[in-house]
C-alpha cells in the first residue's frame, strides 16, 4: 500500500513539475546566481531545468533568438539569463529569490503569467515594456555623451602629437597607417574598459550605489568645464589630462616611429586619457549597468565608434590635405574655451538625464 502512495506520489510529482529552460552565458554573473537561486528551489516547486548556453553554441543562441521573437520582442535588446517557464513566461535578466518564488507559485496554481517580464515588472505582473530603468538610455543620449567625450582636448592634442611626427620622420603613407592603428587600439581598448567595468559592478551588485556616484560626479564635471570656458587653465579644474602626465604622454608619443612603437603608444595613450575622457563614459555604463544584454554591448560598440571619429577625421584630412596639424592644433588652442563651454552644457543635460532616472521628478 504504502509503495502504491509513493508512486503515486512520484507520478503527481512529475505531471506537475515546472518546466523552465534557461538561456545563460560562460562567465555571467547573474547567470550564476539566478542557477544558485534555482538550486535552492528546485526541490521545493519541482524544478525540471534545462540550461542552454548561448555564447559558445550558435544553436541555442538562435533557438533564444526565436523565443524573443516567438514573444514579440527584439532580440538584440535581450541578454543572459533569459529563462522560459512552462513555455509561456518569458523572464529576461536576473530576478530575486522572492520574485522567483511567486512566480513558481503561481505556475504551480497553474496560472503562470503568460508574457514578458523583468524584475521591475514581475511584481505587479504587467507586460514588459523596459527592462530596467537604466536601459531608458536613448540614442540622442548616447551619441551626445559620445561626442563630448571625443572633442576634449587631450584627443586632439595627442593626435596632433603623434601624426606631426609621423608625418616628418617617416612620411604621409605611414602616418596614414600608424594614425589607423593607433585609433583602433584606442577603440579596443576603452571597448574592453567598459566592458570590464559592467563585468566588476554585476560581481559585486553595486549597479544602484555606482548610478548615484556618477549622476552626483556628473554634476561636478559640468560645474568644472563651465569655469573653464570662464576662467580657463591648462589642466586645472577641467575635464582635461592632469599636467603632471603630460611630460610622460610626450615622451610615449615621440618615441612611436615604428608601427610596434605606434601600437604601444595607443595602449599607454588609452590610460593616460582616462582622466581627461572617462566622465561621459561612466556616465553611459551607469545607466546601462544593471547587466551585460546584447544591447548593451552595442552601445559600447557605438558610444566608442564615435569616440574616435575625431581622430579618423583628423587622421584622413592631413592625409588628403585637407588640413595640416598646425592647423588642427592651432584650432584646438583658440577654441578650447568654447569646447569646454560646449562639454559643460552637455553634461549637466546628462545630469539632469541620470537625476530623472532617479527621483523622477518628471
Amino acid at each position: 500500500m504504502l509503495k502504491t502512495i509513493f508512486l503515486a506520489l512520484a507520478l503527481l510529482s512529475l505531471v506537475f513539475s515546472i518546466d523552465v529552460t534557461m538561456y545563460y552565458g560562460v562567465g555571467c554573473p547573474h547567470c550564476a546566481r539566478t542557477e544558485a537561486l534555482f538550486g535552492e528551489m528546485g526541490t521545493q516547486y519541482n524544478l525540471s531545468i534545462t540550461q542552454k548556453e548561448i555564447y559558445q553554441d550558435a544553436t541555442n543562441r538562435a533557438e533564444m533568438f526565436a523565443v524573443y521573437e516567438r514573444f514579440g520582442q527584439d532580440p538584440a535588446s535581450g541578454g543572459v539569463p533569459t529563462i522560459l517557464v512552462e513555455n509561456k513566461t518569458l523572464i529576461i535578466g536576473e530576478m530575486q529569490k522572492y520574485q522567483w518564488e511567486t512566480l513558481f507559485t503561481m505556475c504551480q496554481n497553474s496560472t503562470c503569467p503568460p508574457g514578458v517580464y523583468t524584475g521591475a515588472t514581475i511584481d505587479s505582473v504587467s507586460p514588459l515594456h523596459e527592462q530596467d530603468t537604466t536601459t531608458k538610455l536613448t540614442w540622442g543620449v548616447l551619441v551626445g555623451a559620445a561626442l563630448v567625450d571625443s572633442i576634449n582636448p587631450c584627443t586632439l592634442a595627442i593626435m596632433v602629437m603623434l601624426l606631426g611626427i609621423i608625418l616628418i620622420s617617416k612620411g604621409r603613407n605611414r602616418m596614414l597607417l600608424s594614425g589607423i592603428i593607433f585609433f583602433t587600439i584606442i577603440y579596443i581598448m576603452y571597448f574592453l574598459f567598459g566592458l570590464g567595468i559592467l563585468q566588476a559592478l554585476g560581481n559585486t551588485g553595486l549597479t544602484d550605489i555606482f548610478f548615484k556616484v556618477i549622476t552626483v560626479a556628473a554634476l561636478a564635471l559640468a560645474i568644472m568645464e563651465i569655469n573653464a570656458y570662464i576662467n580657463y587653465k591648462p589642466g586645472f579644474l577641467a575635464v582635461e589630462m592632469p599636467v603632471f602626465l603630460r611630460p610622460y604622454t610626450h615622451q610615449v608619443i615621440e618615441g612611436a616611429t615604428s608601427l610596434p612603437g605606434v601600437a604601444i603608444a595607443a595602449l599607454f595613450c588609452s590610460i593616460f586619457l582616462l582622466p581627461c575622457s572617462s566622465g561621459p563614459y561612466l556616465m553611459v555604463l551607469a545607466m546601462v549597468s544593471k547587466a551585460v544584454t546584447i544591447q548593451t554591448l552595442t552601445y559600447l560598440a557605438v558610444y566608442n565608434l564615435v569616440f574616435i571619429i575625431p581622430m579618423v577625421v583628423i587622421t584622413l584630412a592631413v592625409y588628403f590635405g585637407y588640413t595640416t596639424v598646425e592647423k588642427v592644433g592651432d584650432a584646438k588652442d583658440k577654441y578650447i574655451r568654447q569646447i569646454h563651454l560646449f562639454s559643460g552644457i552637455v553634461l549637466f543635460l546628462l545630469f539632469l538625464f541620470m537625476l530623472n532616472e532617479w527621483v523622477h521628478f518628471i
